[in-house]
């Protein structure tokens, strides 16, 4: 290739990063409510420095403390509470962000927003006054209730092995248990944890500070995703609990029907969190392979051009990606609007029937979403080709985490439920992972 050549090469080259510039731009812009909060700058960093995290299995500490700082954990409170009085669907817009930034820090937070959720929603019972000042404080919450029971995973009314002990030496509980899967709470401030009554065979909560004497968090964790989620186990080991730290477990909202009382689908808010992090990774995925194609200078000899840009397989892939990508947007968003729904209808005589109709689309948006988020990760390697598959840039960190979110309810378990209840009527479970 002679110097004209080579000059007509680096100019179609910057030509060709200009464009993708541009159309990356308008197409991965930052969602409104993201920039009104004033959150940009901050994901931005996040993002710039997610692959060095993965790779460096280094906690999102510090990335965990700018964020709470900035009033990310009172988002749903109002105004007047502390918090920004954001919407529903606005909360999860932001998630959809910063999981486009770092989908590890977006998970964190989700059982602490459902519990601020249960809790708004019953403003007035002493659990709730008890922890929604804590919010507004900038505080988070943690959970702390799985346990290696042998009991079927997200079986409703669950006994804990943990159980209160009376202290002898002060008002109050001794509590000694260990929890597992305690997303998050390697980051909290404060944990919400289920215990057993011995005394009156009833399953409470307590509430606990994370740094409080007996508390042990671990990060053992050892999923090949998701690494820096905290996902670990929580151990309490004497841990003192306050008798005003000490609450009756929610009840599940039941509603009358005309097949009779039916408890409401409590859990969309989990399955629907999750499945919003996952398009903010298909988000990257897209924004990963348009600056990877576009920094690309020389294409294969047995090509048909002389830019990978201009490769019409190369081209095809890029299609694919982003319109699949958008129909995973749309599938999730439908999911999103049908739960601020039920949220809306919870307490009048559409509620058990738009609570139905939520968890059904959440369900739906999951079957759509985990299938082809993993299917797109694997084209971005494809359309990266070899400069793809550095482990510092870790753009295997997609799939992996991709896979681990949706391993939280499997997708053949919905899609088997979904088609028994439109074949036969069936009722959908209300249960844990539905």
């Amino acid at each position: 290739m002679n110097d004209e050549n080579r000059q007509e090469m680096a100019a179609l080259l910057a030509a060709q990063q200009s464009r993708v510039t541009q159309i990356q731009d308008a197409l991965l812009d930052w969602h409104e409510v993201t920039k009104r909060l004033g959150y940009v700058a901050l994901f931005e960093q996040f993002a710039a420095t997610a692959a060095q995290r993965d790779v460096q299995h280094r906690l999102a500490r510090d990335e965990a403390v700018q964020i709470k700082a900035q009033g990310f954990g009172a988002l749903r409170l109002a105004q007047a509470d502390g918090g920004a009085g954001v919407s529903l669907p606005e909360l999860f817009f932001v998630v959809r962000d910063l999981a486009r930034a770092d989908p590890n820090i977006a998970h964190i937070f989700r059982n602490h927003f459902f519990a601020v959720e249960q809790h708004l929603a019953a403003p007035d019972t002493a659990f709730a006054r008890r922890l929604l000042p804590q919010v507004a404080q900038g505080k988070t919450l943690g959970v702390a209730f799985n346990e290696l029971t042998g009991e079927p995973a997200g079986a409703v009314g669950r006994t804990p092995g943990t159980q209160l002990e009376k202290d002898d030496t002060q008002s109050g509980w001794r509590i000694s248990g260990t929890k597992v899967y305690s997303t998050g709470n390697l980051y909290a401030d404060y944990l919400l944890a289920s215990v057993s009554d011995p005394d009156s065979g009833t399953v409470k909560q307590f509430f606990v500070a994370t740094d409080a004497p007996g508390v042990r968090l671990d990060d053992d964790w050892h999923g090949f995703g998701q690494k820096l989620t905290g996902s670990g186990t929580t151990v309490f080991d004497r841990v003192h609990v306050a008798p005003e730290d000490l609450f009756d477990t929610p009840p599940r909202p039941t509603v009358d029907t005309p097949w009779g009382p039916r408890v409401l689908f409590g859990f969309t808010f989990h399955q629907v969190y999750l499945t919003v992090i996952i398009t903010g990774v298909v988000d990257r995925i897209l924004a990963d392979a348009l600056a990877l194609v576009g920094k690309r200078q020389r294409n294969y000899y047995h090509g048909l051009a002389d830019l990978p840009a201009l490769e019409p397989e190369i081209q095809s892939t890029i299609g694919r990606i982003a319109a699949w990508r958008n129909a995973a947007l749309a599938s999730t968003d439908r999911a999103i609007h049908a739960l601020d729904r039920a949220w809306q209808h919870r307490n009048d005589t559409n509620a058990y029937e738009t609570s139905r109709l939520s968890t059904l689309a959440a369900s739906e948006a999951k079957v759509v979403v985990d299938e082809t988020a993993a299917t797109l990760a694997s084209l971005l390697i494809d359309v990266a080709s070899g400069s793809g598959v550095s482990t510092q840039a870790a753009l295997d960190r997609h799939w992996r985490n991709i896979k681990v979110i949706a391993s939280h309810n499997p997708r053949i378990y919905k899609e088997r439920v979904l088609g028994d209840h439109y074949l036969n009527g069936t009722d959908l479970p209300t249960g844990a992972f539905f």
